[in-house]
């Protein structure tokens, strides 16, 4: 997966992936809002599109910047991207009031709160 992360195609793929998922979400959202039942497939495809992309970045951004504690980083990408993933897929399960939104949004905010510490920390004290 590394040598396919590498390429630039990949990361095009992926920002076009994530633009579509973007833009088919909130097509999706506004067509729900008019109650539209076809807003709900596309509110569903595009979060689901969006927690894949969340979830690539560990692949999507590889090294640290300047090359320091790439092991690291490699994991702190990953777990960023995982606690977006959930919480994105939280939100969606909020949006169509499913079961266990409630529970992916506590769990994906709390790890990101995290993670947004650690982020802090590295930019701040160790950089």
């Amino acid at each position: 997966m590394d040598k396919i992360a590498a390429m630039p195609q990949f990361k095009s793929f992926v920002k076009t992936l994530a633009i579509a998922g973007f833009a088919c979400s909130v097509v999706g959202l506004l067509l729900k809002m008019k109650g539209v039942h076809t807003g709900d497939n596309l509110l569903i495809v595009g979060m689901s599109v969006l927690a894949v992309v969340a979830f690539l970045l560990g692949w999507i951004f590889p090294n640290a910047p300047e090359g320091r504690m790439s092991a690291i980083w490699k994991f702190a990408m990953t777990l960023t991207g995982f606690s977006l993933a959930v919480v994105l897929l939280g939100l969606l399960f909020w949006l169509m009031h499913w079961y266990g939104s409630i529970t992916m949004l506590i769990l994906g905010g709390g790890s990101l709160a995290i993670c947004g510490i650690a982020w802090l920390y590295y930019f701040f004290y160790i950089k």
